[in-house]
This record gives C-alpha cells, structure tokens and sequence, in this order.
C-alpha cells in the first residue's frame, strides 16, 4: 500500500506538472479573455457531467468488483468490468446526444452576464468537446478497474497525456493559435488517453474478442447491483459535485473573467491534492473496499486514522504556505504574455481563501472512500444535499462582499462541514460494527 502511495503521488505529480506547463502556455497565449472565459465554461460543465457519470457507476463497481473477486474468481470480476463498462458508454453516449440538442438552453440558463457572443461561442465550444467528455468519462471507468486489481501505474500516469497534447497542438499552432486549437488538442489528448488505457487491459487481462462476446451474451447478476447501487451515488454526485458549476454560474454574474480567476486558484489549490488526496483515495479506496468485504472493520478504522495523520501533518503546513505566498506562486506559474501583474493579484486575492479548503477536502475524501466502500448511499444523498445547498447560500452571501473570493471561502466552509460529519458517520458505523462482531463472537 504504502509502496502503491509513493507511486501514485510521484506519477500524479509528474502529471501535475505537465498539466501546468499547458497551464502557463494557455495564460500566457489567451491571459483572462472572453474566448478563454468561454472554454472554461463549457470544459468545467462537461468535465463535471463526465466526472459525475465517472463517479457513479465505478463508485458502485470497484466494492461489488472486490466482492466477486474475493467470493467467486477472477474471470467473473472480469466479465462483471466488462459489462460495467458497456453500461457506462451508452450512458455517456445518451447525455452526449441530449447536451448537444439542449446546448443553446444550457448556455442561456447558466451564463447569464455572459453577452450574447460569448454565449454563442459557448454554445459552439459546448458541442465541439462533446467528444471529450465521453473520452475522459470512459477513462474514469477505466482507471478504476486497473486500480481495483492494484494495477496504479497506468491509471495514475496517462492522464498527462491530455496536457501533453495540448502543449503539442500549440506548438503546431504557434503562429497564430486560436480557442480552436486547444478545443482539438483536448478532445484528442482524451481520445489517446481512452486509447492507452483501453490498450493496457487489453493485453493484462487477455481481453480476446470471443470473451468479450461472452460478457455479452452472458450477464453477471452483480451488474443490477452495480446499475442499483450507482443511481444513488449518481444522485448525491449531482447534488455535492453540481457545486462546480454552481460557483462557475455564479462567478459568471460577476466581473469579466471571474470564471477564469477561479479555475486558475483550482488548479493551484490541486498542486497540494495532486500529492495528498488523489493518490491516497486513488490507492486506500480498493483496500478500504476490500477490507469492507471481508468485514475487517478494525483494520478500516486503522487504515483511516493512520493515512489521515500521515496526509494532514503535510497537508496542512503547505495550506498555509500556499495562503502566505499566493501572489508569488501565481506569478511565478502564469505572469508572462497576456496574463498581467493586475491578474496575478486579482487571482492571488482569491487563491488565499481557496487554499483553506485543502486539508477540509482531504480528510472528507478519505472518510467518502470508507462510506462509498460501505455502500451507504442514504447517508451520501443526505451530505451531499447539505453540500449544494450551504454552496449556494453561502455563495450568494459572501460574494455580494468579497467577489469571486467570496465564493471561495463559501467552498472552504462547506468542505469543512462536510469533512466533519462525514467523519463522525463513518466513527460511528465502524463502531457499530465492531460491537456487533464482538457479541456474535462465541467465547
């Protein structure tokens, strides 16, 4: 485990790097512009539909995959990922259909003080990374499945192609590149993605076209347990996730560029959570699960507690480093070409609020894997409805005062409520458990 965290933190940094190296190329070609405020728009919906498909169906996959695994064989497990797969497609595949016939709606339901060109230009940038979206939620299905059998390397490194593309579609594209060029390196970037992933299972696990034919014609009865369990998690997806596109809806009633200014303080605040939360759920989230199955519920609470600590003591100093040096890291990373000392300010000031939430949204993901391994779904709606709605509140609130800054210090206290009674849930429930083994246990 410890050896899968290591692995996974330095591939995701790499990834990270690469990703901002795109970063500073973007900045310094588009800066804070109308063409970039509107690609961001439509990238950030998208990747949120993506993420939230990408959410449900492998969250509810990988503890039915660890069952069948443990309780029936290898074989079965496959033939239960191959299925879950198909499903996850056609599901992409259907929204991908509906988005681009309610694009022009979308666009004018969400961004309201955009000016009528630039909801034009998102309406036409929303269907061109169509593509994109069913790419990048695919992989997430993917990349869930190498990790369920504790294969990190792959799952954990191929994302930085879609960057890599990028940077390669601007080079070609120096003498005059346009919003059109990062729309095809990006929907490129994740077809190669989908591409490598799709590759590596198909050599590890012997995916011949006879046994896919097979995963057809012959369905795993955990496949309804797979589409049951995932609606749930589908739902509080769209509830606690739709807090992205709540704060980019709102930032757009704000001041020119507000979109732009807070998905460059996220992709900051994610150098920390590149090294902290996303390997250690990437990597603890197949052992909780495994754990879960064999109901080892000590070795959960020792696992949780353990990879907490270890996670917040770095965590938490680097939060507060980011918050005292904000508007050197941002000029360090995006002052260049047409992103202006005005803009590294402006980002600055709301950077120093978002890096609060990092040690929030680390402890919160590590208590969501244990409650998603313990397939708790009433409890997730529950949260993730307090999420969305303590976001919008204290959204509306605190932006009629701070800005853009305001709706970041709105996500650091809901990250924070969220943390807290996700972590009481998940004491209480392992607690529970534990004292219901004990008294069964003859002495």
């Amino acid at each position: 485990m410890v050896s899968g965290f290591v692995l996974v933190a330095v591939l995701t940094v790499v990834s990270k790097a690469v990703s901002f190296v795109k970063d500073a190329a973007v900045a310094r070609q588009f800066g804070i512009s109308d063409e970039l405020d509107a690609f961001m728009f439509s990238f950030g919906l998208l990747t949120f539909i993506a993420a939230l498909i990408g959410g449900g169906l492998p969250e509810a996959f990988l503890p039915l995959y660890a069952e069948v695994n443990h309780l029936k064989d290898a074989r079965r497990a496959r033939r239960l990922a191959v299925q879950s797969s198909v499903i996850h497609v056609i599901s992409l595949a259907l929204i991908a259909l509906v988005i681009w016939f309610m694009a022009p709606q979308i666009v004018g339901w969400t961004t309201r003080g955009f000016t009528p060109e630039k909801q034009t230009l998102a309406v036409t940038l929303l269907r061109t990374l169509l593509p994109f979206m069913v790419c990048f939620g695919l992989s997430y299905q993917l990349g869930t499945w190498l990790r369920a059998d504790k294969h990190f390397a792959v799952a954990s490194s191929s994302p930085m192609i879609v960057p890599l593309t990028i940077i390669a579609w601007l080079v070609m594209d120096r003498e005059q590149p346009g919003i059109n060029t990062l729309v095809h390196g990006t929907v490129v970037g994740a077809a190669l993605h989908l591409l490598v992933l799709s590759v590596v299972l198909w050599r590890r696990d012997g995916l011949t076209p006879s046994f896919l034919l097979g995963c057809l014609r012959g369905w795993e009865p955990e496949v309804r347990g797979v589409i049951r369990h995932s609606l749930p998690f589908l739902f509080a997806g769209a509830i606690f996730s739709s807090a992205v596109v709540v704060d980019q809806t709102m930032a757009s009633w704000l001041e020119a560029g507000s979109v732009v200014v807070l998905g460059y303080t996220d992709k900051v605040c994610g150098i920390i959570l590149a090294v902290t939360v996303a390997p250690s759920c990437d990597v603890l989230f197949p052992y909780f699960a495994d754990k879960v199955a064999r109901r080892d519920w000590a070795g959960v609470k020792h696992q949780l507690f353990m990879s907490a600590g270890i996670i917040l003591s770095a965590a938490l100093p680097a939060a507060l480093l980011l918050c005292w040096l904000a508007p050197w890291v941002i000029a360090l990373l995006f002052e260049r070409g047409s992103f202006s000392p005005e803009d590294t300010q402006r980002v600055a000031a709301v950077l120093r609020f978002a890096a609060l939430q990092i040690p929030f949204y680390i402890l919160g993901s590590l208590a969501s894997r244990v409650v998603v391994a313990m397939q708790a779904t009433n409890f997730i709606i529950v949260l993730s409805f307090i999420g969305l709605v303590g976001n919008a509140v204290l959204n509306w609130v605190l932006m009629q005062h701070l800005g853009a800054a305001g709706i970041a210090l709105a996500t650091v206290i809901v990250q924070m409520i969220s943390a807290t009674l996700a972590c009481l849930y998940v004491l209480r429930q392992i607690g529970s458990r534990i004292a219901a083994s004990d008294s069964v246990t003859p002495t």
